[in-house]
């Protein structure tokens, strides 16, 4: 497919400084620059690297009957015969990002599934941010690249010999990988949302006990505080059994609180709720009916 390279002066020499700086800017967008004697069209794919998602930015030559791609590790441009050559050498870069992006799907669908199995890693809110950061970093690179393939289309599609069909398949790939980001990045604010209330309940649940937990102790804290006094007359002073009694009564109090406050959950949970509700209900669905039957009168 590919015939022959040239070096990047023979290229460049004839082109504009600024072009030749977006040329050799690796970071550069997405972008569609139409000239008089040339167009320059740069496309701005992703890739892995050190564990980091970075752009990678493809700048396209297409000046009369040369059409050609910069390799920035010879620094020289690769030679097309057709724009269907230049295309095919795009939808290559577009496969390798559709197997990345796939791969992000993956990994959000693996803490979907240990986020619901309540296998909460403790590492939840790094990855979930990660994921987040670089998945809407990956929906705006898409969307800029369909944006600047668009435009390079709608210049060019009236032309007999341009590839349509070609450019149209690659602009279908974006825009389906490009709904697939979006729609996992509100899957990502979902998950959060749950991993939140999970949060929210866990510290409710404390709240609850350390509550039950000074329910308990603070009635035995008043006893003690009562016998500890330094004055007359108090109860089992003379006593010989008096600290024993002290101490069954302690008990006695500590298991009648640890079996009131489980009945009244009880009672609070399918009585109050369940019945009282149900007469709540009973009551609104009787007065409606007799708010009915009463403008049924007024209007006879």
């Amino acid at each position: 497919m590919k015939t022959n390279t040239l070096d990047f002066t023979t290229v460049t020499e004839q082109l504009d400084p600024l072009h030749v700086q977006d040329i050799l800017n690796p970071e550069h967008p997405s972008y569609y620059f139409p000239t008089d004697n040339y167009i320059l069209l740069i496309v701005r794919f992703f890739e892995i690297e050190d564990d980091e998602l970075k752009g990678v930015s493809i700048p396209y030559i297409i000046k009369d009957e040369l059409i050609c791609k910069y390799n920035r590790t010879t620094n020289s441009f690769t030679i097309y015969n057709t724009i269907e050559e230049m295309l095919h050498s795009i939808s290559i870069h577009l496969r390798k990002a559709e197997r990345l992006v796939k791969r992000y799907l993956d990994e959000i669908d693996n803490l979907e599934d240990a986020l619901y199995s309540r296998k909460i890693p403790a590492i939840f809110l790094d990855l979930w941010f990660d994921l987040k950061k670089d998945l809407t970093r990956i929906d705006r690179m898409l969307e800029r690249i369909d944006t600047v393939l668009k435009e390079y289309k709608s210049e060019h599609m009236e032309n007999g010999s341009f590839p349509d069909d070609s450019l149209s398949d690659i602009l279908e790939h974006i825009q389906r990988y490009q709904r697939l980001a979006s729609l996992h990045t509100v899957k990502l604010d979902t998950l959060y949302s749950y991993y939140n209330s999970l949060k929210n309940d866990k510290i409710n649940n404390n709240i609850y006990t350390l509550t039950i937990l000074s329910g308990i102790f603070l009635p035995l804290n008043l006893v003690v505080g009562f016998f500890g006094m330094n004055t007359q007359n108090l109860f089992f002073t003379n006593d010989p059994d008096g600290t024993y009694n002290v101490v069954f009564i302690l008990g006695l109090m500590f298991v009648v609180l640890l079996i009131i406050f489980p009945i009244t959950r009880i009672v609070h949970r399918y009585v109050l709720q369940k019945v009282l509700s149900k007469f709540h209900i009973y009551n609104k669905i009787v007065s409606k009916i007799k708010k009915l039957t009463t403008n049924e009168k007024t209007t006879k």
